[in-house]
């Protein structure tokens, strides 16, 4: 399974997760599950794009356009649920990379990098990114198990377990506890990854993400 093929993926898991919100007679077990398959598949691709881009900046610079392009069409769409003072999920996926380059730049320094890596995830909750501090945090977690596919699947599991249980235990439901399997779900999928880029799509799903909430 290339890169391109997890974008598809991911693309067409984001839309079953909204369509429901903009047409509320679509919700049914793919558009109130299947969607919480694309998040985790996002936030791997981006930690990929990190380690395998030639120019860092470029790639700071093309997330953070694209995060101000599609800020309006995110707010719109999320006023069909009532909370649109929220930032786009591109904002979480800049500052997940933020948190890698934290980690990266300062190496072996962690009496210091992990504390501020700890403080980007709180900048999650704070600037109230889609995800929060949870969105930053799965970037970060993918990207350092990224050559360790069962750590990546028990480091991943344990962090939705985190995110989810508040859920689980409150809303003690079947509901709860398929979303979080299928929010975990893409960490098992990740095994077919064979590190092939596929067809090339550098501006896809940038363009993607805005248009289709537009649409909808």
């Amino acid at each position: 399974m290339s890169i391109f093929v997890i974008k598809i993926i991911a693309c067409v898991t984001m839309v079953l997760d909204h369509v429901k919100y903009a047409i509320p007679e679509t919700t049914c077990f793919a558009t109130r599950y299947l969607g919480r398959i694309a998040f985790p598949l996002f936030a791997f691709l981006v930690a990929e794009g990190y380690c395998h881009t030639s120019n860092l900046k470029k790639y700071y610079k093309r997330l953070t356009i694209f995060a101000l392009i599609s800020q309006i069409p995110f707010m719109l769409f999320r006023s069909l649920v009532g909370n649109w003072q929220m930032l786009n999920i591109l904002f979480t996926l800049l500052l997940g990379i933020f948190a890698i380059t934290i980690f990266d730049k300062l190496g072996k320094k962690y009496y210091l990098s992990l504390p501020l890596v700890f403080v980007v995830f709180y900048l999650g909750k704070i600037l109230c990114v889609d995800y929060g501090w949870y969105g930053v945090a799965a970037v970060f977690v993918l990207y350092l198990c990224r050559n360790r596919k069962l750590l990546r699947i028990v480091a991943f599991t344990i962090l939705n377990f985190i995110y989810y249980y508040p859920r689980l235990i409150i809303d003690d439901t079947s509901s709860s506890l398929i979303s979080y399997l299928c929010a975990t779900l893409p960490v098992v999928l990740l095994l077919a990854y064979n590190g092939k880029l596929g067809r090339k799509t550098k501006y896809g799903y940038y363009i993607f993400y805005p248009f289709h909430m537009v649409i909808l």
